[in-house]
């Protein structure tokens, strides 16, 4: 069976840059609290006119250029989001018509945060069928559309963008185990009500035409300190691999408090850690893909270097994937 590898990275994050303070100014928390607790001290915003599928846009053009490809040879786009444009049609078709893609099938995942790992298993067995011989896989969020900027949660969000170009190869590299789940259990711990809810958020913000994210963070928590590191072990065993073989753990990046009690509980040491959320925050599926792209832009990335990426979210959902670097 052929393999799947990476040929391009890219990633975007718009200009605005979002400090705690500010985010303090509004909402009942402490900057010093966010910054030691959840690690995070910037975030970024979308401006008004600026959409899922422009982040999207931006940061694909980036992995297309670094994979020597032009929009109209991509096969296939996958676009793993929760903030799309519209409900109808799918973020990814806008994408496509943006950039040119006119011979590529295209559709949205929404698997919250682990939108990026659901899809890049999608898009992978899609390979490894022989049905494409290529996608481009994005994750592209604007949390700030649906953040409650007065609730003190809004201090983990933020919006951006990441993307790869895979292939399919003859070669030993590229996807080596995936593991995914889903657990609706989760259901109102992490949600955005849309418009086939039956009870909406707050009246004022169905007027104002929105939805709010609302998060039980100390759930999410609990869900995804079990959950990422348990997946992990679960690749690893498809791979026939141990946590040793790990060059670095590319995650989703919730708070810094949590990725390293997962590392701990692997026995992973934490300069195997890939932190991005200290710049960026948590905007979902668009985390994993954007890590990558700056360790790879980095040159800290060499073939045959063992990957693993994992995320956990809303739903609940969870899933890793183990690869090895190259093409």
């Amino acid at each position: 069976m052929r393999s799947v590898c990476i040929y391009g990275t890219g990633s975007y994050v718009p200009e605005e840059v979002v400090t705690n303070e500010q985010l303090a100014a509004t909402a009942p928390t402490k900057p010093e609290w966010v910054e030691t607790r959840l690690g995070i001290k910037t975030r970024r915003r979308a401006r008004k006119d600026e959409s899922t599928s422009d982040m999207a846009v931006e940061a694909a053009r980036k992995a297309l250029e670094m994979a020597k490809m032009e929009p109209e040879e991509v096969q296939l786009i996958i676009l793993a989001t929760v903030t799309p444009d519209r409900l109808v049609p799918s973020a990814a078709t806008t994408v496509q018509h943006k950039l040119g893609a006119g011979n590529a099938v295209a559709f949205d995942i929404n698997a919250a945060c682990p939108g990026f790992i659901f899809a890049l298993s999608t898009g992978t067995q899609f390979i490894k069928n022989g049905f494409f011989k290529n996608a481009l896989i994005i994750g592209s969020d604007t949390l700030s559309k649906v953040n409650n900027y007065q609730h003190r949660n809004c201090v983990f969000f933020g919006d951006g963008a990441g993307a790869i170009v895979i292939k399919d190869s003859n070669s030993s590299n590229g996807v080596l185990a995936i593991d995914f789940h889903s657990d609706g259990e989760g259901t109102d711990d992490l949600t955005v009500r849309g418009c086939g809810s039956e009870w909406p958020a707050s009246v004022e913000v169905l007027e104002q035409g929105g939805q709010f994210l609302i998060m039980d963070a100390k759930k999410v928590y609990k869900k995804a300190v079990v959950g990422m590191p348990e997946s992990i072990k679960t690749t690893l065993n498809i791979a026939n691999l141990t946590t040793d073989d790990i060059t670095f753990v590319v995650p989703h990046q919730p708070n810094i408090s949590l990725l390293k009690d997962c590392i701990k509980e692997l026995g992973i040491p934490e300069d195997k850690l890939i932190i991005t959320l200290d710049q960026y925050g948590n905007f979902s599926s668009g985390n994993i893909p954007l890590a990558l792209d700056k360790i790879n832009r980095e040159r800290r990335l060499k073939e045959g270097d063992i990957l693993a990426f994992t995320s956990a979210g809303a739903g609940w959902t969870w899933g890793s994937i183990i690869m090895r670097w190259g093409e």
